[in-house]
């Protein structure tokens, strides 16, 4: 049976804090045996509690207090909502929680599934229509006093905080807790994997249950609220000129937080058009292109020197950007394609994702087709969200998609939602299939090509070809949505780049995320992704030679938009400091 968590926390909040014989739990040597409850119950073993209180500080709803007399831990199981939270953090493994966690049912995420596929760009995924909806999804946060879920977001926004403002309806509130570590929550609330990071560190998750819809609940803040202006904060970077290579999300993080402290700004983007990622590689039907304009403009106003068409290596050279400017931020993307080492791969047909994106996205902007694809057959080489883009953006310029990864479908790095909604859309996704050939007609364009497939049993182990398993499939076109890395020729031998990614895993874990409990589960993909983004974060921080900072694809290779956009604004922030 499960309860609305406002009603669980009102009756928390509401009742005196003194138990009574009825609701103190007798502590035992063991933990007894365990039953099948309809409420929480939670076991203390006495013999392991030294009373340190951790549990009680952490507790979101006041079940657990101090036992004077014996110095150890004591419950209210009437209020205790199962969240497990003191299970996770006991340092001493002295609690044990047993029966359902009482939280509602989450909201149901919306999609617009158009019945007319072809050169349609409306969005797919919608957020809360009203203030209800916002607000019952609201209610089942627990403003946890140590939010797992702010260590999950690469940002760390205060979700918590957000959230709070949205149950007093104030958005205004909300705008302004968001706008602390965030220059692009509309991004963000749309392009975001929230299962591997916010959503995937939420309380209800790690007590496996479904988490707080916090992606939706910062999407509506975006869009039921009028954003907060730009604001200069101080004039300590007054005077000084800083040149930042790249207009996607880091180079715009970096711009903002360094016009916004009195610093002079001059981006570089080699296109056209700004946006980065954001404009070429993701399709208007996931993130409508008023949102990279907004930010852009915003920029713009607050005295940004925009110089597109400028290529780093081409048109301006590193060194003399060095000599001419304060300090010099490299944040270009990851733009040289990954390639699989295979006959055919010269055949006319064959192409890059991001040639193919930027093609298509332009060409559903104009609402004009593209002659050589109508009724293609296109094979996308990968099933990652580049891939599913791909193949996704493909289907609304008449084309017939297929995706094939050659990694099992339960470990490979593709949003959950992006899939369905690809296959629900018409797709053809094949796991454990990978391409041995590209095959060429007279003309030496694509015919044909060769499949084989694969197997993999776990995350850890590469997929093995099954070689006798050979397939032949008819194509007109492939498409290498593999993912990108970085072109470090552009930095020449100032600064090695990409910087290596933390081994987590083989080193000792911060005491205070140990301590946070996020790591406390049996899966800890999800605690291992946020932790390496911090340590990458901190680096991203510090020069990587003299007046040289270095941020998101460039310094790591292939990033998410957050990550890009917390790296560049803790950079600018040593910028300010070290100038």
């Amino acid at each position: 049976m499960k309860f609305n968590i406002s009603q669980l926390l009102n009756h928390s909040t509401g009742t005196d804090s003194k138990l009574n014989g009825d609701s103190v739990i007798e502590t035992s040597d063991r933990f007894g045996d365990l039953q099948d409850f309809e409420h929480p119950f939670v076991h203390v073993n006495k013999e392991r509690c030294v009373g340190c209180q951790d549990c009680i500080r952490r507790c979101p709803t006041g079940a657990l207090s101090i036992d004077y007399q014996r110095w150890i831990a004591q419950v209210d199981n009437d209020i205790c909502v199962g969240c497990r939270q003191c299970e996770r953090i006991c340092a001493f493994s002295a609690i044990l929680v047993d029966g359902p966690v009482l939280v509602s049912e989450s909201m149901p995420a919306t999609q617009l599934h158009p019945t007319e596929i072809l050169g349609n760009k409306d969005e797919i995924r919608q957020g809360f229509s009203s203030w209800q909806e916002a607000l019952s999804e609201a209610y089942r946060c627990l403003e946890c006093p140590e939010p797992t879920c702010v260590r999950g977001c690469p940002a760390h926004n205060d979700i918590p905080g957000f959230i709070a403002a949205i149950r007093a309806q104030d958005l205004k509130r909300a705008h302004q807790v968001l706008a602390r570590t965030s220059i692009m929550p509309d991004a963000c609330s749309r392009v975001c994997d929230w299962d591997n990071q916010c959503q995937g560190a939420c309380t209800w998750t790690l007590a496996g249950d479904h988490p707080v819809a916090i992606g939706r609940l910062e999407r509506f803040i975006t869009e039921f609220g009028d954003f907060s202006a730009f604001e200069r904060t101080s004039s300590k970077a007054q005077g000084k000129k800083v040149a930042v290579v790249g207009a996607g999300p880091g180079g715009m993080a970096v711009a903002w937080e360094l016009l916004a402290h009195g610093a002079s700004v001059t981006m570089l983007e080699k296109a056209a058009e700004t946006g980065g990622v954001m404009n070429w590689g993701i399709p208007s039907y996931v993130l409508p292109d008023t949102v990279p304009k907004r930010i852009i403009d915003t920029l713009i106003e607050a005295g940004l020197d925009l110089r597109t068409n400028t290529a780093l290596g081409q048109d301006v050279e590193l060194e003399g950007l060095l000599s001419e400017y304060d300090a010099v931020v490299l944040a270009y993307g990851a733009s040289k394609p990954i390639h699989m080492p295979i006959k055919g791969i010269d055949l006319e047909g064959v192409e890059d994702a991001n040639d193919f994106l930027y093609m298509g996205k332009n060409a559903l902007r104009r609402q004009q087709s593209i002659d050589e694809l109508k009724g293609a057959r296109i094979l996308v080489l990968g099933a990652g969200n580049t891939a599913m883009d791909v193949a996704r953006t493909s289907l609304r310029l008449d084309a017939h998609p297929m995706a094939i990864d050659w990694m099992n479908e339960q470990f490979a790095r593709v949003r959950h939602d992006e899939l369905e909604e690809a296959r629900l859309e018409g797709v053809e996704v094949e796991f454990l299939t990978t391409l041995v050939e590209i095959v060429g007609d007279d003309q030496g364009k694509v015919k044909e090509v060769v499949l084989k497939h694969t197997v993999q049993h776990q995350a850890s182990e590469l997929p093995k070809i099954i070689e006798d398993s050979i397939e032949i499939v008819p194509v007109d076109k492939v498409v290498f949505a593999m993912g990108y890395k970085v072109d470090s020729s552009l930095v020449h031998n100032l600064v090695k780049m990409p910087h290596a990614l933390p081994k987590i895993n083989e080193e000792i874990h911060d005491r205070r995320w140990l301590a946070s409990g996020i790591f406390s589960v049996k899966d800890p993909k999800v605690a291992d992704l946020a932790l390496e983004r911090e340590e990458m974060r901190l680096w991203a921080a510090d020069p990587q030679a003299d007046h040289l900072w270095v941020i998101g694809d460039a310094f790591s290779g292939p990033s998410t938009v957050v990550t890009s956009m917390a790296q560049g604004r803790d950079a600018a922030r040593s910028i300010i400091e070290d100038i």
